[in-house]
């Protein structure tokens, strides 16, 4: 079985964001890249996410002045899709990648603002919790990953199919929400939450040593990693929070 260069989007399908950019694959089931080389791509997407949180985080702190309505929050939050589009296209050419990689970012820091501002001011405990859990939790699901001989080539479909129930649930807790509006559903699409993106970080990082060493597979690696654990940060928070009898982020 081969990694489709089609199924390179941040939930591994042939729809993907980075649908059009020409990946180099080795064929899975050979045997992945040599250690060395595996190693670098790993390197580079590391030193990637590290920048791409840092200007996560500065986009967190503008936004707490920034997004003051709900306006302001979808314009946001619009901005970061189109960049993440034309990052699809331009994923190849060398600075504006990167570029377009930290803008996306820090647009999505920018756009969980108004949720890291509320537990700031209710309880800020549980952020830090939170982000506890969500490192070790990453690192080791990485490690994992990395060293196991177990193939999680298989997971992609089944997890985008997650997403898609996660997004439905979503739809539905919008537009039902006397009905579903609950403790219990809301624990239960948590936990389920955790559960799809904590795989996706299997999925992703188990990839990396398939892939061939260039910084456009570096840049779509790191985007989907970024969007896999940022989601699994803020399951993680909802779920303390309905833990800890506090309110819901939604």
């Amino acid at each position: 079985m081969m990694f489709n260069p089609r199924s390179n989007g941040p939930f591994g399908r042939n729809t993907g964001m980075f649908g059009s950019s020409r990946y180099q694959y080795q064929q899975y089931g050979a045997m992945p890249y040599e250690g060395a080389q595996a190693s670098s791509l790993i390197s580079k997407v590391m030193g990637l996410l590290a920048f791409s949180f840092l200007f996560a985080s500065i986009g967190t702190f503008v936004g707490t002045f920034v997004i003051t309505s709900i306006g302001t929050f979808w314009i946001v939050a619009l901005a970061g899709l189109a960049v993440l589009f034309i990052l699809n296209f331009a994923i190849q050419k060398p600075g504006l990648n990167l570029f377009l990689l930290y803008l996306f970012t820090f647009l999505e820091g920018m756009a969980i603002s108004p949720i890291i501002g509320y537990y700031l001011h209710t309880d800020s405990t549980i952020l830090g919790e939170a982000f506890l859990i969500t490192t070790i939790t990453s690192f080791a699901l990485a490690a994992y990953a990395w060293t196991t001989k177990h193939d999680f080539s298989r997971l992609g479909d089944y997890l985008f199919f997650g997403v898609i129930l996660l997004l439905v649930a979503g739809l539905i807790g919008i537009f039902f929400g006397g009905i579903f509006h609950t403790t219990l559903f809301a624990l239960v699409i948590s936990v389920f939450g955790i559960a799809i993106f904590s795989g996706y970080v299997l999925y992703y990082v188990q990839r990396a040593k398939y892939m061939a060493d260039t910084m456009p597979n570096a840049i779509g690696l790191t985007v989907s990693i970024f969007i896999t654990v940022l989601n699994l940060f803020l399951y993680i928070l909802e779920l303390l929070s309905i833990l800890q009898g506090g309110n819901r982020r939604r």
